[in-house]
């Protein structure tokens, strides 16, 4: 369940990408309208820093977007791995390591995450887990 939540928090994030990227492109559009066509002039191009600025501008929303994707992957991975492992009563330490981790995601993984590592923590689960 915690999985496909996070997989659906993609879809914001690339709404943000989406706009971040139509935000730098009005931006260069205002700046070349206010500037006026020069670049035919001899000489230095005053446009130079501001096309630097843009460009700048626009690797850092690609940066971020693809480390936030690759972040929201990794994390989906995460949980549905621990949702398998659970089921298969496997790897415990792994599963309740995570189920930590997952207390980060607020709301649902708060909630989930305290009721998993509670449900880990007893002497009964881990039994089946193959632990004495």
């Amino acid at each position: 369940m915690m999985a496909g939540l996070t997989m659906l928090g993609i879809i914001p994030l690339i709404a943000y990408a989406m706009l971040g990227a139509r935000l730098a492109k009005q931006i260069g559009r205002e700046v070349n309208l206010t500037m006026g066509d020069i670049s035919g002039q001899a000489g230095v191009d005053p446009m130079a820093g501001a096309d630097a600025m843009l460009q700048n501008a626009g690797a850092w929303f690609t940066g971020l977007f693809i480390v936030f994707l690759v972040v929201t992957l990794l994390t989906a991975v995460g949980f549905l791995l621990m949702g398998l492992k659970i089921r298969q009563r496997q790897w415990w330490t792994f599963c309740y390591l995570s189920a930590w981790g997952e207390c980060l995601a607020f709301p649902f993984g708060t909630i989930l995450g305290i009721f998993t590592i509670i449900v880990l923590s007893r002497p009964s689960v881990k039994t089946l887990f193959g632990m004495d």
